[in-house]
């Protein structure tokens, strides 16, 4: 769901990197923002946890320019890949234009890349999206380490919906700018081509928002980001140039689209939730996976108390026999 503020003048779009535990989503974040220019980028935040991470940034595409005066704001994000972070995942998942898929290419993680692309779907399909028609790339990370899958193996267990993909070592700053710069574009296109449609539909019933065909094609920007909600220090990315100026005709219905888009849309930011709400999530997380531990712990304790009585019971048995023979 793109977002429309006419108070800071910003159509804010939402990316989210997915994938399984480990497998380089907060590297490829954590690069990406190393890379750009620092009046692209607001202050990269982070909520760490014992074993993954949350993190987000704003980015401002500047070559792809304003839109009929809207500055195109790209919220960037990662959820943690572990199983038990599902619940983190969901809510992170809120909102989302745009998904990464980051795959660990080596070849004892196929399995793990299949069933956290099976909670990927689930996880949109709650949380009202639709894995068919989001706008999506993949990236096969890893590449760089021995017993890596071959790439067509890797497209024909993942890629059922033939996305463009990006092979990728996200440690070395390898394909990470390229894979963000490929989905800021179909995301941007995707909003560009498909939002207007929506326009008169009550506010509930609408699902994506997005300026007219009209509008002028984008070029490809020096690297795309994005975001949850900006913590209060940090400071919104300031575009050091202007974006090609579209035609005054085209520049006239632009502007006449978009006031009827506003008028048909509320006032403020994407209900994305803040990084207490997420440390908070993970807190929970971590006590349900406590409380599961314990439970485990326990199990193992008796099943031990009965394998340790049996041993002794053969004991028995066997001195037994040859105590008679």
């Amino acid at each position: 769901m793109v977002y429309f503020s006419p108070a800071t003048k910003e159509i804010t779009a939402k990316i989210v990197y997915y994938g399984p535990g480990m497998c380089g989503k907060t590297t490829n974040l954590q690069k990406v923002h190393e890379l750009m220019r620092p009046q692209m980028k607001s202050e990269l935040v982070s909520v760490a946890t014992e074993t993954d991470r949350t993190i987000y940034f704003d980015f401002l595409p500047v070559k792809l320019g304003k839109i009929a005066g809207f500055d195109f704001i790209v919220r960037s994000f990662t959820v943690p890949g572990q199983p038990y972070y599902g619940e983190t995942r969901k809510m992170v998942l809120q909102g989302a234009d745009g998904i990464v898929f980051v795959a660990d290419s080596q070849r004892y993680m196929l399995d793990q890349n299949k069933d956290s692309l099976i909670d990927l779907k689930r996880n949109l399909k709650i949380n009202g999206l639709d894995y068919a028609t989001i706008p999506i790339v993949l990236q096969y990370n890893k590449r760089d380490l021995p017993d890596c899958l071959p790439i067509a193996d890797l497209e024909q267990a993942l890629n059922e919906r033939k996305v463009p993909f990006f092979e990728a070592s996200a440690f070395k700053g390898i394909g990470v700018v390229e894979t963000l710069k490929a989905v800021t574009l179909t995301v941007f296109k995707h909003v560009r081509d498909g939002g207007m449609q929506n326009l008169g539909k009550p506010a509930a019933s609408r699902s994506t928002v997005a300026v007219p065909t009209g509008a002028p094609a984008p070029v490809p920007a020096a690297v795309p980001g994005a975001a949850l909600p900006r913590p209060p220090s940090a400071p919104r990315p300031v575009a050091t140039g202007a974006g090609p100026a579209p035609a005054p005709a085209a520049s006239e219905a632009l502007q006449n689209s978009m006031g009827a888009l506003i008028s048909n849309t509320q006032e403020g930011t994407a209900p994305m939730p803040s990084k207490d709400a997420i440390g908070l999530q993970e807190f929970q997380n971590m006590a349900v996976l406590h409380h599961r531990l314990t439970e485990r712990v326990a199990q193992l304790e008796k099943e031990l108390t009965r394998v340790a009585q049996e041993q002794q019971d053969l004991k028995r048995i066997v001195g037994r026999k040859l105590m008679g023979t």
